[in-house]
């Protein structure tokens, strides 16, 4: 309910496809403004989709591609606002798509929460193979096999095949209690143990996330999955990222997922009409086919992100990078070689940094981004 100019954000994936459906059945869709922001590295780029659900829904859809330079030039400006870091790359789409939304409307619907109502992310369909190899592969192998996945050629795409076996053997050295912390974490417990020079014990360092498994009435890893990302990953990552991206551009959003009354009905449902034979978003699916585009509702999920892999490779050389008390800053500037020269991919390493260091505006002005982002008339 709004009774002033109401938009919808439209990625081109379910979750945001399903809201748009369902709001213009209470209002002509004629009536219902879509924004979508596309990009023009093709992997990334989602624009093409969200059109065809526009079209077929009928709202008026709002369209802006964006370039890698166009990005990369707000990073810092977006970075230093924050009242906290928050180390997800998916920040600066999201501020962009509010900015973009704002010229026309002051509140925006969006499809946020329906991965973790009906079990939407990668790490779901993890599970089942998670669970054979680490029953079947003994730590010696296990050792040998991440090897060999190292040697892969890694890609910039988004989501590839290397990037998501890296991360998933990353988490298969612990128990399933730490599974998806570790899976989700910027970087490896051993790696964080270098950075801060510190004997770090995994089962502090994820507490919260442990306990919150280990005592859990729920029966399966898959419900005990959804609990963490509910529990933890909507309210501290997702959440939080709508709301200062939207605010940065005095845009109010809602995520009408979260109603009340729907929260405590997906809570209730079994497990198996969210994830079923390694099909996420079950019931979600069968609920909206031919309300949406089939071809929309059978999509593999993409995320919602930026190239950040190939703009960490490309941004100017860094000066010396400024010291922050109880950091290794040479372990630090080991990861930005490794990456720039292809030797690593530490995308989410690197941008945590940046968010780390750029939070606090009085270390802006020691990165070489500054200047671009005042050249570009970000404020």
């Amino acid at each position: 309910m709004s009774d002033v100019p109401l938009g919808v954000f439209l990625s081109g994936g379910l979750d945001s496809s399903a809201v748009l459906s369902a709001a213009a059945k209470m209002l002509p869709a004629s009536r219902v403004d879509t924004f979508t922001i596309g990009f023009t590295e093709p992997t990334f780029d989602e624009s093409a989709h969200a059109r065809v659900v526009a079209e077929y829904i009928g709202s008026r859809h709002h369209e802006k591609i964006l370039a890698l330079d166009d990005a990369g030039s707000m990073v810092t400006s977006v970075l230093s606002r924050l009242d906290e870091p928050l180390a997800d790359a998916s920040l600066l789409p999201t501020y962009l798509l509010s900015a973009f939304a704002r010229e026309t409307v002051t509140v925006a619907l969006s499809g946020d929460g329906g991965d973790e109502l009906f079990a939407g992310y990668d790490p779901f369909r993890a599970l089942g193979p998670a669970a054979h190899y680490a029953r079947l592969i003994p730590s010696g192998l296990h050792k040998n096999i991440r090897r060999l996945v190292d040697l892969l050629p890694r890609s910039e795409r988004n989501m590839s095949l290397d990037f998501k076996l890296r991360r998933a053997l990353s988490g298969m050295a612990h128990p399933p209690a730490m599974w998806n912390p570790v899976w989700m974490a910027p970087i490896g417990p051993n790696e964080m143990a270098d950075i801060f020079h510190e004997p770090l014990h995994i089962e502090e360092v994820y507490d919260e996330a442990i306990a919150a498994w280990n005592h859990s009435d729920a029966a399966s890893a898959v419900d005990r999955t959804l609990e963490f990302f509910t529990n933890f990953y909507l309210p501290d990552d997702i959440l939080m990222k709508v709301d200062r991206a939207s605010m940065m551009a005095s845009l109010e959003t809602r995520a009408v997922f979260l109603d009340n009354d729907l929260v405590d009905f997906c809570r209730r449902l079994p497990h198996r009409f969210k994830l079923r034979n390694g099909q996420s978003k079950y019931l979600l699916k069968r609920a909206f086919d031919g309300e949406v585009p089939t071809d929309i509702v059978h999509r593999k999920k993409k995320g919602f992100g930026i190239p950040t892999a190939k703009w960490l490779k490309a941004i100017p050389p860094l000066p010396p990078l400024s010291p922050i008390p109880g950091v290794d800053m040479s372990m630090v500037g080991g990861l930005w070689s490794e990456h720039r020269d292809g030797r690593a991919d530490h995308r989410l390493a690197l941008w945590a940094w940046l968010a780390l260091q750029n939070f606090d505006q009085g270390a802006v002005g020691h990165h070489p981004l500054m200047d671009v982002s005042l050249q570009s008339g970000v404020s």
